[in-house]
């Protein structure tokens, strides 16, 4: 090969790597940002606005009941010391509260105060409206398939 200066090359013409193929895993990870990304400009747009995305998605986990601190940390995939953390900011705001689980005492559990309950409504009303949205977008047909399909048993039962 001759190069740009006219000097022989041993080196291929550069191409551009092929197109990748997202896989399943990459395609709903891809989503699940774009949901997440959409709920906070929500959040944004309400009197919550102060809401981080770790915050918002500790509240997502929670789906409005209680929870030990312990199995908020494993949805979350962070340490007890991190939920520990998001929690206690959020008690700082009145958002939620900490207390002894009645059925195991040496556990605690996270619970929402009424200012939460009304958190959780607002944030509700947020993803209600981001799946109106989308439904728009999808079509009718599309987005009761992307539900169906979203819904079924993908485990068959396990774990």
């Amino acid at each position: 090969m001759i190069d740009n200066n006219g000097c022989g090359t041993n080196r291929l013409p550069r191409s551009a790597p092929p197109p990748m193929t997202e896989n399943l895993k990459q395609l709903l990870l891809a989503r699940s940002d774009w949901f997440a990304r959409e709920i906070m400009r929500g959040v944004r747009d309400s009197e919550y606005a102060y809401l981080t995305p770790a915050q918002s998605r500790l509240l997502a986990h929670m789906g409005g009941k209680p929870m030990s601190m312990a199995e908020l940390a494993r949805r979350l995939g962070v340490s007890r010391q991190a939920a520990h953390k998001t929690v206690a900011e959020l008690a700082r705001r009145g958002i939620l509260d900490v207390q002894i689980d009645p059925q195991r005492r040496n556990s605690k559990l996270v619970v929402y105060t009424d200012k939460g309950r009304q958190v959780n409504r607002t944030g509700a009303q947020i993803i209600a409206d981001i799946e109106a949205r989308l439904a728009e977008r999808l079509g009718p047909q599309g987005g009761e398939m992307l539900r169906d399909l979203l819904s079924a048993d993908w485990d068959g039962g396990h774990g």
